[in-house]
């Protein structure tokens, strides 16, 4: 008979307290109760002891930011899966914002966490912020020299971005994609696109 290490066996319990706290705080942030929480509440939402928190997390703000950074992540991976035909920065943008656009119809615990922290996205805390901008950024340049645009037209498009989604949880499901197609071509047209590009790139089939 094979005996587990004690070492190994901690470390295990260690993964799952800490796990536990992790999901605890995604829970709340999905709720939208994070910001009132207690130390005390998170613990008992995660079933751990009190004095166990401080040993993987100096407060409940770098809990919180842990807890997003990780769906972020596992996003990030779901939409790169995704983004790998995007031949373009334009269609890169495009495919980015109808994927996301739809993430509560395939995946609405994230979509629920990540987007009810877009209002992050103008101070630059949220962890999707550089990315959101990369991409609009990188679609904007990919029009150039045929338009001039500035930093303020890459404040207005990720403000757009933020907004609609945001406002796109509400909806019902079968509002929510057209919303996401007409989001795409409201921002390419403000990067200077033309009609018959947007047209492009606002149809085809999505992969789930």
């Amino acid at each position: 008979m094979t005996t587990v290490p004690a070492e190994g066996r901690n470390a295990r319990r260690k993964e799952r307290t800490r796990a536990a706290l992790v999901g605890a705080a995604q829970e709340l942030l999905a709720n939208g109760h994070a910001h009132d929480a207690s130390i005390k509440t998170i613990t008992e939402l995660a079933d751990v002891g009190f004095g166990s928190f401080f040993n993987y997390f100096e407060s409940k703000t770098e809990l919180f930011d842990v807890a997003l950074t990780e769906v972020a992540q596992r996003y990030e991976d779901w939409l790169d899966e995704r983004l790998r035909v995007a031949a373009t920065p334009l269609q890169r943008l495009a495919l980015s914002i109808r994927y996301t656009g739809r993430l509560h119809l395939w995946h609405p615990e994230e979509a629920n966490l990540l987007i009810g922290q877009f209002t992050a996205l103008y101070a630059g805390k949220a962890p999707l912020d550089g990315r959101i901008r990369a991409d609009v950024v990188g679609a904007m340049q990919s029009l150039e020299p045929k338009t001039a645009r500035g930093s303020s037209t890459v404040i207005a498009a990720m403000g757009a971005i933020g907004a609609v989604l945001a406002a796109a949880s509400s909806l019902p499901e079968d509002d929510r994609a057209q919303l996401a197609d007409s989001l795409v071509a409201d921002v390419l047209r403000l990067l200077g696109a033309d009609e018959g590009a947007i047209a492009e790139l606002v149809s085809g089939p999505l992969e789930e």
